[in-house]
């Protein structure tokens, strides 16, 4: 389970991230791709370099970084959240298209693109093929948000049905079912208001709103990927923009905190599914910020304080302390 988001403050910059919902760690930490670096294709085997630096959550499995989320040094941002059920891969190569494993999408993209315009024209040419990056790691089951610092987003999806690309107006995805069916299941929620509703009067009585919020009732409150994303597109539709990036970035983990999930949520297979990280990233300065469930703070890296035109794939340590000023 996951949940992404996409914000623009008043002063112009553009914000991208996302709540990691997992039962477990998978070695994440933030990750710095400089450009030019040589990767391995999975699936050829081919040896090709990036074009351009990368900074993002990532595991490193076999010396491979796989992103979580992640944006490049052009401001460009992609995520991949959980899909099962509907998610699909090529059990073969399909001759004529780039072929892909899903795990390698988020590095294409990222390694290639400055724009969401540039990543629809090319998407049309790929294919994601069912290519486990080694015997002991599963394919991962996912469909992908892309947003660009000029405030336009997509989501891509391969479902057994076909390959899909949709333009994203709200800036935001959770996980199962399809992007198009989540759109069409805000009509149910057209009547849902952040406006106080006045005392109306019913048979010569005169009812009045018991305390605040009343125009939010019906408004989903659990945990499954449908209800997070009425919830998280409802606070996106009226949430007015912030003066600056600083007041952006509280408003943006504030919004997701909304659909993020504590201990005891929801437990599967006897494991208590948590938000293990939350992170937000500035597309036009570079950093990447996040906070982790245990160590409860805002921490910061930025991809320009790094040299990214290394040889090499820079690591930093992933804060698990709780963070906190004292105060006397």
């Amino acid at each position: 389970m996951c949940t992404a988001l996409t914000l623009k403050t008043k002063d112009g910059y553009h914000l991208f991230g996302r709540n990691m919902d997992l039962s477990y760690s998978f070695n994440q930490a933030v990750t710095v791709v400089p450009r030019n670096y040589e990767f391995k294709d999975r699936f050829t085997g081919e040896k090709r370099k990036s074009k351009y630096a990368i900074i993002g959550m990532a595991s490193l499995i076999d010396e491979y970084p796989a992103f979580a989320d992640a944006m490049n040094e052009k401001g460009l941002g992609c995520a991949g959240l959980n899909f099962p059920g509907y998610c699909y891969t090529e059990e073969k190569s399909v001759p004529s298209k780039y072929n892909l494993p899903p795990y390698e999408l988020i590095i294409w993209i990222l390694s290639n693109f400055e724009t969401v315009e540039e990543v629809a024209k090319e998407i049309k040419n790929v294919e994601l093929v069912a290519v486990p990056i080694n015997e002991n790691t599963p394919l991962p089951t996912l469909h992908w948000i892309v947003a660009d610092k000029k405030g336009k987003s997509i989501v891509i999806e391969k479902t057994k049905e076909r390959f899909a690309v949709y333009e994203n107006p709200l800036g935001v995805l959770t996980n199962s079912p399809t992007f198009d069916w989540h759109l069409t299941n805000l009509n149910e929620y057209m009547k849902t208001t952040p406006i106080q509703p006045e005392s109306v009067t019913w048979v010569e009585k005169e009812l009045k709103p018991l305390g605040v919020g009343v125009g939010t009732n019906g408004l989903p409150g659990g945990f499954a990927g449908v209800d997070r994303f009425v919830r998280i597109a409802y606070l996106k539709s009226n949430c007015m923009e912030t003066e600056d990036w600083k007041q952006g970035i509280s408003q943006f983990f504030h919004m997701l905190n909304n659909v993020a999930m504590p201990a005891g949520s929801v437990t599967a297979d006897r494991l208590q599914d948590i938000t293990l990280y939350t992170s937000c990233m500035c597309q036009e300065t570079g950093i990447y910020y996040y906070s982790t469930y245990k160590g409860y703070g805002i921490h910061a890296i930025d991809m320009n304080n790094v040299n990214l035109d290394g040889n090499e794939i820079i690591r930093f340590a992933y804060m698990e302390e709780l963070q906190y000023d004292k105060q006397n």
